[in-house]
């Protein structure tokens, strides 16, 4: 009688036993990697050249301001509302409400157009941000300046003909 586990009974009945199968296919594994490895074609590492003339670092390009689009749409009008704001944030990053609706006044848009919130809560806390729009030929132009910088988008009119729902500063 031949007992289990005997090696030699596993070996006349022609099988292998599990553990050996994965020995050999581990080792046929390590061995395949290795003979790869030998085929990668050594790749020499860049040495630094040292040169004894200077050369001149790029002039960068002037960027152009973008300009009111007089008449245009207000996504046309996008990029010069996120200039115009971006310049305010730099001298003014606490600005008020009035100071966004001069800012936009004074850059051409029409102060009837304009809708701004306050910058003060109603206890008297500095708001974390302010909203404003400038209606542009039946679109709104939707922006808001927090945390030193302006986000802009483009929006419908709401049924109200106004951009901005809520409570919005006088600008008179």
């Amino acid at each position: 009688m031949v007992a289990y586990g005997d090696r030699d009974a596993e070996l006349v009945m022609g099988e292998v036993p599990v553990a050996r199968q994965r020995v050999t296919l581990a080792a046929v594994v390590v061995a395949m990697s290795l003979m790869l490895s030998g085929c990668v074609a050594p790749t020499e590492m860049p040495r630094p050249t040292t040169s004894s003339s200077r050369t001149a670092s790029p002039t960068p390009t002037p960027t152009v301001a973008p300009e009111r689009v007089e008449g245009g749409t207000a996504g046309q009008n996008r990029p010069y509302v996120e200039y115009v704001m971006a310049r305010l944030i730099s001298v003014s990053p606490q600005m008020t409400s009035l100071e966004i609706a001069d800012t936009l006044v004074a850059a051409g848009f029409d102060r009837a157009a304009l809708q701004v919130t306050d910058h003060a809560t109603r206890v008297g806390s500095r708001a974390d941000s302010i909203l404003f729009s400038i209606l542009i030929d039946g679109q709104c132009l939707l922006g808001q300046v927090a945390d030193g910088a302006v986000t802009t988008s483009v929006g419908d009119v709401l049924g109200t003909g106004k951009c901005l729902v809520g409570r919005t500063v006088s600008l008179d």
